[in-house]
């Protein structure tokens, strides 16, 4: 019996006296590897030979300057575990370095077979991107997007590179989620592939994505194509928002009498899309009223002028005449007040009308008439201010109550019959 306690005893002890040697050597050893240092590495295997990790991380730092040591450190890794990804991705890419495709192929199918997460998709995407073989680039591009990754930018981009069209790689990829879908349309922003935009946000739009996490992309891809001259693009996105009851106005189409959209700013202007976009310049405050509604501008008489005060892009029909109208009142704003309306093409910028200075005290009306030009299918509608020689700088307040743009029998102003 006391031999059989002895014999405890003395295995608890080696357990014991082996537990802190490892505890140690592994101390010495995270210590000596910390220095990023090759020789330090080394030392960190020679006291813990066991330990893949150290090998994995000599090899990153003689990836570049001694692939063959490398390369070495990296399989005897392997040899330890065989589960460890990361060193059969930096495997796979020396060998193909060395032009062993067969075996960087092989390196690297092992490393998405021992791990499903998102880098050994990815890294199997492009090493069939640089090697020309589009099927199984697509196989393994749609894997790494069915992970859903944090960034998926680097992957459209390569998608992009392959093929160049916004259904082809939706269907290759299977983008159905919202996730994914918002991060194709954020790329072809920043790849300011216009034509891809509106194609791609009428997609996401329509897909079964939940509106509460797409709409914000919509909405800034709507303002993004009228940034990148495209409304052309940007008007059936924002007339589909309005069908689905997500922007607060409806439809602006060719049989619709007023074409401004918040006309009688029943809403504060959200400055985004076909809605009013507000100036943001020194000197001048904008506000927004309600019981009436109303919108307004209170000048402190140290603007730095020319200021845009106001814009919204509106759609004409080339050739058709139009009569802008609106009314407003002031307080302190003399005559030649130099705040005035203007319409202008939203191609080339040009100047098609301006209505007299605003500058009625008890509240009154000023209107424009003009034929929108050929090749005019836009207009900026603009409220600027410009002080006029020999005036002081203006400073009151103006209060806008109601904008009207219909399309008349002709360009006279006056009392002509609005065209139906």
């Amino acid at each position: 019996m006391r031999a059989g306690t002895l014999a405890l005893k003395s295995g608890c002890f080696v357990v014991f006296t082996a537990g802190i040697i490892w505890n140690t050597g592994m101390s010495i050893s995270d210590r000596l590897a910390a220095r990023n240092q090759p020789q330090d590495i080394r030392k960190a295997i020679r006291l813990m030979p066991l330990h893949p990790d150290y090998r994995i991380q000599l090899a990153n730092e003689l990836f570049i300057s001694e692939p063959d040591t490398a390369q070495r450190a990296l399989e005897s890794a392997i040899r330890l575990d065989p589960f460890k990804a990361s060193a059969w991705i930096k495997l796979g890419l020396l060998y193909e370095e060395k032009a062993d495709l067969s075996g960087a192929e092989h390196a690297l199918l092992n490393a998405a077979k021992v791990d499903k997460t998102y880098l050994p998709a990815w890294s199997l995407a492009n090493f069939y991107f640089r090697h020309d073989r589009t099927h199984e680039f697509w196989q393994w591009a749609r894997t790494a997007a069915a992970i859903e990754p944090g960034d998926a930018q680097p992957l459209f981009r390569l998608a992009w590179y392959v093929e160049p069209d916004v259904d082809a790689i939706e269907s290759h990829l299977q983008l159905r989620r919202s996730y994914m879908r918002v991060q194709f349309l954020n790329f072809l922003m920043s790849q300011q592939e216009t034509d891809a935009v509106g194609k791609a946000s009428l997609h996401l739009l329509a897909s079964d994505a939940g509106k509460n996490d797409t709409l914000p992309t919509l909405i800034s891809a709507c303002e993004w194509l009228l940034q990148y001259r495209r409304p052309d693009l940007a008007l059936p996105l924002w007339n589909s928002l309005a069908e689905q009851h997500l922007v607060p106005y409806p439809p602006i189409s060719s049989g619709k009498e007023n074409r401004i959209t918040n006309a009688a700013f029943s809403r504060q202007p959200s400055s985004n899309g076909f809605d009013w976009h507000i100036g943001n310049a020194p000197g001048v405050s904008a506000f927004f009223n309600t019981s009436p509604n109303a919108l307004g501008f209170e000048f402190s008489g140290d603007e730095k002028e020319p200021v845009l005060l106001m814009y919204q892009v509106v759609p004409v029909t080339p050739g058709k005449a139009y009569k802008l109208t609106v009314d407003y009142s002031t307080s302190g704003i003399s005559s030649g007040s130099g705040v005035a309306w203007v319409v202008s093409s939203f191609s080339s910028g040009a100047e098609i009308a301006r209505t007299d200075s605003l500058s009625a005290e008890q509240g009154g009306e000023v209107s424009a008439c003009f034929v929108a030009p050929e090749d005019v299918k836009f207009i900026n509608l603009l409220l600027e201010y410009q002080r006029q020689p020999g005036t002081v700088l203006v400073e009151g307040k103006i209060t806008l109550y109601k904008t009207s743009l219909m399309a008349t029998v002709n360009d006279a102003c006056g009392t002509q019959k609005v065209a139906q």
